[in-house]
């Protein structure tokens, strides 16, 4: 969960540390900071700045999450499952400035490429139910609704659930 900028410092100090222990011949320290030094690398390919913007995202700080996210710079290049969160991300920061489309699309990639939590599974399907909506096809939402209903959500995701069936069971009505 570091930003690149933090990696490079680490890596950094990793190389004076490692260039000490060189001149000293302290090997076990040289095995100790390679190893950390790859796993920081590892990290930053495989995971890139993901879970620090999903914290963020949690934290209500959206703005924040997709500057973060701007520091991985091939998103393409993510394990599958960094990929679908990255994803989720941007499809929430497209969708609080009302540009519903790229939102939809971020979404329903976020969902093919397997996000873990059900209950974040869950929050998309919400949004592209809603997002459906906004478009008029109320089919499609109550699609995307019908798929909530075998998830394990958090109860604070209860209300805007049961909010979206009753509005979908009152378009039924009419």
């Amino acid at each position: 969960m570091f930003t690149p900028i933090a990696r490079f410092a680490l890596l950094i100090l990793c190389l004076v540390l490692g260039i000490i222990s060189y001149v000293f011949n302290w090997t076990f320290i040289l095995i100790i900071i390679a190893v950390f030094s790859l796993s920081l690398l590892w990290g930053y390919f495989n995971t890139g700045t993901v879970y620090l913007a999903l914290n963020l995202l949690r934290k209500g700080k959206l703005d924040e999450a997709e500057e973060v996210l701007k520091f991985t710079k091939k998103p393409e290049k993510l394990s599958k499952g960094k990929r679908a969160y990255y994803n989720f991300i941007l499809a929430f920061c497209a969708r609080e400035r009302d540009e519903f489309a790229s939102a939809k699309e971020k979404f329903i990639k976020a969902l093919d490429d397997g996000l873990k939590s059900e209950n974040e599974k869950a929050i998309a399907l919400l949004a592209l139910a809603d997002i459906s909506l906004i478009d008029g096809k109320k089919e499609a939402a109550e699609n995307y609704m019908s798929k909530i209903k075998g998830l394990k959500v958090k109860e604070s995701l209860m209300p805007q659930i049961r909010q979206m069936q009753t509005y979908l069971s009152r378009k039924n009505e009419k």
